[in-house]
């Protein structure tokens, strides 16, 4: 009799999939919601649709790609709780127009579609997000939870708005996806090759579903553990200035302000719970309960040894030329790029400069120079909590769903920086060496605790930011009999809330500091009283004497209680954590209110033609507040609010032509939105005085006037499914208005000159581009060769920035033009395997118009009152990633795995004409092998 349910319900959740195209906040199975406008056949309805091994899962996916009415790629878990790659964003890199990066604890993020970071986040069809942002976490959910992810890459009535670039579903399993009592054990071995360390990882799913006097009920529980310690280095030449300056008075020398070296070390845990109740109380009417807790840990640290040319009593030897030169403006009291002032009758005037012609050596030596060994200490924590629940009414030709939700998240972090230094008696500097500069210090002084100062300052970095999300909706389509097929109609209401707090005390050393004017009040760490456990030998820098290690405040210390309480005291400092600063803080509330009408239509136009597509418009009023403090008189803080209300029509339109059972060509039309950050929004500034004189001061603003961007976006894809395989071709053009950016310019408070982050609408941007995706089985092949295969993706991606922007005709930061995947597969007789190779060119990495950094100019430009842009690009790379697997029963299977077996690195650097390929940074990403062990009952 249960099988016999399980069918029931699986065909009614099929048929209302396929027959539906309304609500993407569903939270159900075969609902609405993303998943309604794509076929999807839970998982274990019969041998035809149960999903297990690299084909199946390609299988899967290529037939979501294939029934849905937009442009939509997925990927399907190979089997129960097993995506194919070891994270949801290692998986993304793999679906065409999706690029990714490495981020600091070497794992893939930053996840673009189309060249976009605006990305809607759903679970389950719901709106998710993390804290204060628009954007949720993708690290925050363990790829072993998810059973699929959708990316639509094209707006529809029924998706909810918020994804300029697109939405990301990530769907989790449910208990009506199974027919039997199912449990699973994942267990996992993770060796990271850098750090050296292997690391647990663990899941565990169990399901049900019984028939009772009241209705079938299904219940799932799903939960995964991991921990990963990492280690990644950089090594950087941070900010180029001249040499013409104080301590070297050199002319015609281009030279790095300083010699970084940042290893990061830490360890990331992760932990998750997910569960489900359904009730079929009738053939008609189920009720669902779900939710899902997501903790997200990262202690660790940035360790620098920042060696600092720059200071007084460095001297130049042994200088070997090179031929990298410019001309460029240098300020003349530092070295430094000019920045424009405005004096109090608004004129603008550029800060007192003179034209230099400076080249970069090849290779130099110093000597006398301070080495600054700084320590970042961060213990981050992230916590997401969901519960939703909601009904779904299916009788005859009538759908409807009523879903609700409610989310919390908290993010918390504690960051401690605290910097040691010492003379070196000399270093030199090779500026390219494949691709990265490399520093030589003679001796072992880097090793010695014997001359150790206390430098620059302790600065306590405390913040908190919570987010609420509340979310109710009701869709109702209708079947009928004419052209119009379908008429779906729904109503969403949101109330989002978000509070951010923060402390920034920097107190400086009691002390003097070495490399300065004050060095002779300069105090050694021995005499500071502080315990012996203050200091550390730090993790390796592997472009410092080939891999040396140096000494640190340690980590460990600063982030515990009675760590930091000692230095606190040391700096004159109360015990215990400071207060946070009311011009530190902001609160926002959000009201939205959205509706939608959408038809999808029929039609045969010949025998083996036949035309269908959506049309459809949403309405959305969006109301909002948000609220900081700013100085008043007399030491106290003044209440600022800013509101504001929108309304917006986002109208879309698709078209598709069956051409007999294997042709496809579609056309869509879209319009999306994208709401700016809350802390975008905060109208207060916030400025960070640096105590280190060779570190520029920061500071950043807020912008309550910034208005929502807006995209319309044009689609075309032709589509040939064949016998084990097939072969899409994409296209797409993507125009931007009141595009967004954050970039920063020198500004001057109290006399002090601060480099201050402001977002602003700006103009328009322009996204074109191609995608091709192909997979196919050798099925035709004699015997153990028929489950060879193979699968590619290419796409071209062409971003420009447009308007009166300092980027204009730049392309948007972090857009690569070409990107490709091939892979190739293997799937018979129990085994299963992947080799996969994913390439992306180069790409716009960072905008750094407002740091001090010189740059070329030309002779025409030179007298100009303006700063010209500075970036960097992204050196191409490529990773190669494989997976075995072997059924050594039905029910048990073993895996072995790798990624980035190649060793790939990420580096950036400046190009500019006569000043090429220049090395800014290079950032060590790690290889990962991995065994694991996956058992069912």
């Amino acid at each position: 009799m249960k099988r016999q349910i399980g069918f029931s319900a699986a065909a009614s959740a099929l048929a209302l999939v396929a027959s539906q195209t309304a609500s993407a906040q569903t939270a159900n199975p075969g609902d609405t919601g993303q998943t309604d406008t794509v076929a999807e056949a839970p998982q274990g309805a019969d041998d035809a649709i149960v999903v297990t091994g690299i084909r199946r899962s390609l299988e899967r996916a290529a037939d979501i790609k294939r029934e849905s009415v937009q442009v939509v790629d997925a990927i399907v878990a190979q089997d129960i709780g097993k995506l194919p790659d070891p994270t949801t964003a290692a998986a993304l890199q793999r679906v065409p127009g999706v690029q990714v990066s490495t981020n600091r604890n070497n794992e893939l993020g930053d996840v673009r579609v189309r060249g976009l970071p605006d990305v809607l986040t759903t679970v389950n069809g719901r709106e998710v997000f993390t804290t204060v942002g628009r954007n949720f976490d993708l690290q925050d959910m363990p790829a072993e939870a998810l059973s699929r992810v959708n990316v639509f890459k094209s707006q529809t009535a029924d998706l909810t708005e918020g994804g300029l670039a697109g939405v990301i579903d990530l769907q989790l399993n449910r208990p009506f996806n199974f027919t039997d009592p199912t449990i699973v054990l994942g267990g996992r071995a993770n060796y990271g090759d850098r750090v050296d360390k292997i690391n647990p990882q663990f899941s565990l799913l169990a399901t049900d579903r019984w028939d009772t006097g009241i209705g079938e009920i299904g219940a799932l529980i799903n939960g995964t553990y991991s921990k990963s310690d990492y280690y990644r280095a950089t090594t950087v030449l941070f900010q180029r200035r001249s040499a013409s300056t104080a301590p070297f008075n050199t002319p015609g020398l281009l030279l790095p302000g300083i010699l970084q070296n940042f290893p990061q070390q830490g360890y990331i845990e992760r932990h998750q719970l997910n569960g489900a109740l359904q009730w079929q109380a009738s053939p008609s009417l189920e009720a669902y309960v779900e939710g899902f807790y997501t903790y997200f840990r990262d202690r660790g640290s940035r360790n620098g040894a920042n060696i600092q040319p720059f200071t007084n009593g460095t001297t130049i030897t042994d200088v070997t030329p090179g031929t990298s030169c410019i001309d460029t403006r240098v300020r003349n009291n530092n070295g430094n790029n000019p920045v424009i002032q405005t004096d109090a009758e608004g004129e603008e005037t550029l800060t007192p400069y003179s034209p230099q012609t400076l080249c970069q050596p090849d290779s130099i030596t110093f000597a006398n120079l301070v080495s600054n060994q700084t320590t970042q200490a961060r213990d981050l924590n992230q916590r997401n909590k969901q519960i939703a629940g909601g009904l779904k009414y299916e009788e005859g030709r009538l759908n409807a769903v009523l879903d609700a939700s409610y989310q919390t998240s908290k993010y918390e972090l504690q960051n401690i920086t605290a910097d040691i230094g010492q003379r070196l008696e000399s270093l030199t500097l090779t500026t390219d060496v494949n691709g990265h500069a490399e520093y030589t210090v003679p001796g072992d002084a880097l090793l010695s605790r014997d001359n150790l100062y206390i430098r620059n300052a302790l600065i306590q970095n405390f913040t908190e930011s919570r987010g609420k999300l509340f979310q109710v909706k009701g869709d109702v389509d209708y079947d009928v009999d004419s052209f119009l097929s379908n008429i779906a109609v729904g109503v969403r209401y949101a109330h989002r809330s978000a509070k951010e707090q923060s402390v920034n005390l920097n107190t400086a050393t009691p002390g003097g500091n070495i490399g300065t004017g004050t060095e002779a009040t300069a105090v050694l760490v021995s005499d500071t009283g502080l315990p012996d456990d203050f200091l550390v030998l730090g993790s390796r820098a592997p472009d410092l004497n080939n891999g040396s290690r140096f000494y640190i405040a340690n980590p460990d210390f600063l982030l515990s209680e009675e760590g930091l309480d000692a230095a606190r005291a040391y700096f004159g400092l109360a015990p215990g954590r400071p207060d946070f600063e009311p011009g530190r803080q902001f609160d926002a509330t959000e009201n939205t209110l959205a509706a939608y009408v959408q038809g999808k239509y029929e039609v045969d136009l010949t025998g083996s033609i036949s035309l269908d597509g959506v049309v459809g418009a949403r309405y959305i009023r969006t109301s909002r507040t948000i609220g900081t403090f700013v100085p008043g008189d007399d030491d106290t803080f003044d209440r600022l609010t800013a509101k504001t209300t929108d309304h917006d029509w986002l109208p879309n339109a698709t078209a598709r032509f069956k051409i007999g059972d294997d042709i496809q060509l579609r056309f869509g039309y879209a319009k999306s939105l994208r709401r700016p950050n809350f802390g975008s929004l905060n109208p207060a500034i916030t400025l960070n005085q640096s105590n280190n004189p060779l570190v520029q001061s920061t500071g950043n603003a807020g912008n309550p006037d910034l208005k929502a961007q807006k995209s319309e976006s044009f689609d075309a894809t032709f589509e040939y499914y064949f016998p084990s395989g097939y072969i899409a071709i994409a296209g797409y053009y993507r125009d931007i208005s009141d595009r967004v950016i954050a970039s920063s310019a020198i500004e001057t408070f109290d006399g002090i000159d601060y480099s201050v982050s402001r977002p602003r609408n700006v103009g328009q941007a322009t996204l074109k581009g191609i995608e091709l995706s192909t997979q196919y089985f050798f099925d035709f092949l004699p015997g153990a060769l028929s489950g060879l295969g193979v699968q590619g993706a290419f796409t071209l991606a062409d971003s420009k920035i447009g308007g009166d922007d300092p980027l204009a005709g730049y392309p948007l930061q972090g857009v690569s033009k070409y990107n490709y995947t091939l892979g190739l597969l293997y799937e018979k007789s129990g085994i299963s395997a992947r080799l996969v190779y994913t390439y992306r060119s180069k790409y716009l990495s960072l905008d750094a118009t407002g740091e001090p950094t010189l740059r070329p100019i030309s002779q025409e430009a030179i007298d100009a009152v303006a700063v010209p842009a500075l970036v960097t690009y992204a050196r191409a790379a490529g990773r190669l990633d494989f997976n075995i697997g072997y059924d050594i029963t039905e029910n048990v299977r073993i895996d072995v795995g790798g990624t980035n077996i190649l060793g790939s690195n990420t580096s950036t650097y400046y190009d500019y004409p006569g000043y090429t390929d220049i090395n800014n940074e290079m950032a060590y990403d790690e290889t990962t092998y991995s065994v694991g062990v996956r058992v069912k009952f």
